[in-house]
């Protein structure tokens, strides 16, 4: 968001200059700040550029939802993982070097890819290793806002945009330090019917929680129970992709994922747009961007309040509408009061939009984990996570009209999220429900390897609890 504000002055052949003077100058132009666009001239008939890169770099994560998730499902949640977080890295490191704009795009896409690639996954991998009481947890918590807010506190103190990129990009090359202490996904393992790695993967998940390893023959019974016609001299199961998905003859689970990538797409043009729109807004850049980080803070652990009180559904249509009446008001306060006037007041309604977004990304994130099998978990996940990047590129250039006719996105991001609340009443309820294993099986009630992990990582008094929980 930083690397592509356009600065308000210029300096030309020595006169200072605001952008409308900037796109006379016959002489040379230069700008005091150090972003993308004061570096490369990123104005006039060029100044629809930085709203295309960033919607390049949502293409990207669009790209990274599919192919993240698809190996996800072939090779493992861990693999894949660690595999987006090194094209995050590579795409950030060719950004900062980008000797013109194309090559920066090109790098975002990467970035885009990575990035999302790994939220999509994220968001399944720790579903996989929770009791049905804690599921909701997965898609609320995560340092996500204070990353935002670090993120304006490092940009301030790091103004040149390719040392900005440089250090954002650190941590990522940290993440293979822990990669020996990240276990495989049990449900992962257990629907492949890899039971060496899923007895490793359990009796490591023990010893860290210093309890007695689990028996094997408990664990034999797991494997039996989720294969019961899988046998040792089978042939290696056909990999599915994403057209075996969309050829599926279970309806049950298209639908699901029509209604999902409708709400994730819905969401994500408010969430994402208002985002983007910060560059719109008056005010202090770097204050703009704690706030918007602090609010997704909140609004992500409200998100375990609200929905450990209302069903997934209820919450998603909540929030959604909650936002969108909030969009209503900033495109009221466009056409009615003066900005500069009243920006206190636009950037409070902007915030309590982007809170309750922030909650319906929560809910949206939780109701999806839980809505597919795990055969085809990661790859449901994925076409919600493709929605959701396609809704960044719809926004990223609905935030470009913004700077012309301000009013124009809220009203575009209320009407299709209004729109987009409503598919939360087709799906069906998930909260408290047994998590389905492959396609076309029923939901189990007994003896699995989500109880066995709770019996290895809760406290003596919740076991009694859990010792029954649902898949």
């Amino acid at each position: 968001m930083s690397t592509g504000i356009p600065p308000k002055f210029w300096n030309c052949d020595g006169e200072v200059v605001d952008k409308v003077g900037a796109c006379g100058c016959n002489g040379t132009l230069e700008a005091p700040s150090t972003s993308i666009v004061a570096e490369w001239h990123l104005i006039c008939e060029s100044a629809w550029i930085p709203d295309f890169i960033t919607s390049i770099q949502m293409a990207g994560m669009l790209f990274g939802n599919l192919y993240a998730t698809q190996t996800s499902d072939w090779y493992g949640r861990k693999y894949s993982t660690f595999s987006t977080i090194l094209v995050c890295a590579l795409g950030s490191a060719v950004a900062a070097v980008a000797p013109n704009p194309y090559i920066y795009a090109v790098a975002r896409f990467f970035c885009g890819a990575g990035f999302s690639g790994y939220l999509s996954i994220s968001a399944i991998y720790t579903i996989e290793f929770m009791p049905t009481k804690w599921r909701m947890l997965c898609g609320a918590v995560g340092p996500f806002g204070e990353a935002t807010m670090s993120l304006a506190l490092i940009a301030y103190y790091i103004p040149t945009w390719r040392y900005l990129t440089w250090a954002t990009m650190t941590p990522l090359l940290l993440t293979p330090l822990i990669f020996p202490f990240v276990p495989e996904s049990p449900r992962w393992l257990l629907q492949k019917g890899k039971t060496d790695d899923l007895v490793k993967v359990l009796t490591y998940i023990a010893k860290i929680n210093k309890c007695p390893p689990i028996e094997l023959e408990t664990i034999e019974k797991i494997v039996a129970k989720a294969n019961p016609t899988r046998k040792p001299t089978d042939v290696k199961e056909p990999r599915l992709n994403f057209f075996d998905f969309a050829k599926s003859k279970n309806k049950e689970i298209r639908m699901k994922a029509i209604c999902l990538m409708a709400i994730f797409f819905a969401f994500s043009i408010i969430y994402f747009g208002l985002s983007f729109n910060i560059k719109n807004m008056n005010g202090n850049l770097y204050w703009n961007l704690v706030f918007l980080g602090f609010v997704d803070s909140v609004g992500f652990k409200m998100a375990i309040f609200v929905m450990g009180r209302l069903s997934r559904r209820l919450a998603v249509f909540l929030s959604m509408t909650i936002g969108v009446f909030f969009l209503v008001v900033l495109a009221i306060f466009q056409l009615t009061l003066d900005v500069s006037e009243f920006s206190t007041l636009f950037l409070v309604a902007a915030l309590l939009g982007k809170f309750s977004s922030a909650i319906t990304r929560s809910a949206a994130r939780a109701l999806a984990g839980e809505s597919f099998p795990t055969s085809v978990r990661a790859m449901g996940s994925g076409l919600c996570g493709a929605s959701t990047a396609f809704g960044g590129v719809v926004g990223a250039q609905l935030a470009y009209f913004g700077t012309k006719n301000p009013s124009i996105p809220f009203f575009a991001f209320a009407i299709i999220g209004i729109f987009g609340s409503l598919f939360s009443f087709l799906m069906t309820e998930t909260k408290g429900q047994a998590l389905q294993e492959t396609v076309g099986r029923k939901r189990s009630r007994t003896l699995s390897v989500i109880s066995t992990i709770s019996n290895l990582v809760l406290p003596n008094n919740s076991k009694q609890e859990t010792s029954n929980t649902q898949l």
